[in-house]
């Protein structure tokens, strides 16, 4: 009897999720087409080809959906460059490529996540619970970046090089280089903003980074 009971469930908490999935991907397609300020349940709606009580069913409100789109594109950043810089091996300078090659993938440097990304960012002061998803200072990041930093520092050695202070200028670079695709995004070059940032590696660590 607990085996028959079992799949009933199972297929409604997979139709559930689908269905959670379903307005995430769709209240970001209307973000993209509308913006934030036009953003309405109607055209969240027409997209998802869901019914009205399905965000009251899953989410409670719009606000809390909201919150949960900006949850959801901040953690597929985050598992992006971590599975990147995982699968990168344990050289420090081989962590730092595999972060900022990550950075201008098209998996996450596109027209939709700037749109949301810019859209959020432009409500944080009126609704600081979109502050942790959106920060140009991400605690997961920066610790990733001060490590690789700082091992860097150490078998170099770079003694003039501060290991924090380095990781928050490729932070501020890789930032600044969004916006230039937010801004540019016709002709923006991946592959030259990926040199523009290994350049400053250089400048920093110039005996790892002599060949990039």
């Amino acid at each position: 009897m607990a085996e028959g009971s079992a799949a009933p469930r199972g297929s409604r908490e997979a139709a559930k999720e689908r269905h959670r999935m379903v307005l995430i991907e769709a209240t970001a397609d209307a973000i993209l087409e509308h913006g934030l300020a036009n953003l309405s349940v109607s055209r969240i709606l027409e997209r998802a080809g869901l019914s009205r009580g399905m965000i009251n069913l899953h989410f409670q409100s719009k606000n809390k959906l909201l919150l949960e789109v900006v949850r959801h594109f901040s953690d597929e950043y985050v598992a992006h460059w971590q599975r990147a810089m995982d699968a990168a091996g344990p050289r420090p300078e081989d962590r730092l490529r595999a972060i900022v090659a990550a950075d201008f993938d098209t998996a996450v440097l596109n027209r939709r996540m700037m749109a949301v990304w810019l859209a959020f960012r432009s409500e944080a002061q009126s609704s600081p619970d979109y502050m942790p998803f959106i920060d140009s200072r991400d605690a997961r990041l920066q610790a990733a970046f001060i490590e690789i930093c700082a091992e860097l520092c150490t078998t170099g050695p770079y003694p003039d090089v501060d290991p924090r202070l380095a990781a928050l200028a490729f932070m501020a670079l890789l930032e600044g280089l969004w916006n230039d695709f937010h801004l540019y995004s016709e002709r923006f070059s991946r592959d030259e903003a990926q040199a523009v940032v290994m350049h400053m590696a250089r400048a920093f660590f110039p005996r790892h980074f002599t060949g990039d």
